[in-house]
């Protein structure tokens, strides 16, 4: 059966990303998928996730220079 969305279903909202950029994807361990796969928008909350571990990395390594 083909889906109706087929068009727009992988459309970027264009939130928070470059237009053409390529997605990153990771497998996760079973108990996390289904956590991560719950959240209301999980886009947004990965990209706010990933956003906030590379402030505080790059924040520890500034500091260690």
């Amino acid at each position: 059966m083909e889906r109706n969305d087929i068009a727009t279903r992988f459309q970027s909202k264009g939130v928070g990303v470059k237009s053409g950029a390529k997605p990153i994807s990771v497998l996760l361990p079973e108990d996390l998928d289904t956590y991560v796969r719950n959240k209301p928008n999980r886009s947004e909350w990965l990209r706010q996730v990933i956003a906030e571990a590379v402030d505080k990395e790059r924040s520890a390594q500034s500091q260690h220079q």
